[in-house]
């Protein structure tokens, strides 16, 4: 039975963001989303011209729920340690989050896909890099670690969509990253 309260475009952008983690990017069409959402198809057509406009709003959704929304906070952390040890616990913390990254990096044939996810991996190791440099890394040798550590987080949603990801608690395996990235645990005392 359709739901009576009205759907915004971001309830179907996030109801197609799940469709595209359950089942990839065919999974993203107006009818699953729409039972998903408990919805009739002619509500998608009040805010969507078809299944293009669809993707394009979940995309622009991960991008900024995903990416816009944390880069600005972990900026505002003042030290590059601490900010490097907040992105892993945050990476690893969030299972969907690297799920989508990955999903979205394989499925990168499709071009509106492609642009959003170049963008987005692009801003994400420029982040990460500059973080290094801050902390005292050789730029090259920044760019390497950076694109080493966004593969240990892609590597990462893949061995949980597999259940074979580390299972020792968070805050070992943080710290196992980052010395392999040349930043040091935190002590028993900052923990």
């Amino acid at each position: 039975m359709p739901r009576t309260a009205r759907l915004t475009r971001d309830d179907w952008a996030t109801a197609a963001l799940a469709a595209l983690i359950e089942g990839g990017l065919a999974a993203v069409a107006v009818e699953p989303v729409a039972a998903r959402l408990q919805a009739s198809k002619s509500s998608f057509y009040w805010l969507f011209e078809n299944r293009e406009a669809l993707l394009a709003a979940a995309l622009e959704r991960w991008e900024r729920v995903q990416t816009e929304e944390v880069l600005p906070r972990l900026a505002a952390i003042p030290d590059p340690a601490d900010r490097l040890r907040m992105l892993i616990q945050h990476s690893f913390a969030s299972t969907q989050g690297g799920t989508l990254a990955l999903l979205l990096l394989v499925e990168s044939d499709h071009p509106a896909v492609r642009e959003v996810a170049e963008r987005v991996t692009r801003r994400r190791l420029a982040t990460i890099r500059d973080t290094l440099v801050e902390y005292g890394q050789p730029p090259d040798q920044a760019r390497h670690i950076a694109t080493a550590a966004y593969a240990v987080y892609l590597g990462t949603a893949a061995l949980r969509r597999v259940d074979a990801a580390p299972d020792e608690d968070a805050s070992t395996y943080i710290d196992t990253v980052l010395a392999a990235f040349g930043v040091p645990p935190r002590t028993g005392d900052e923990r």
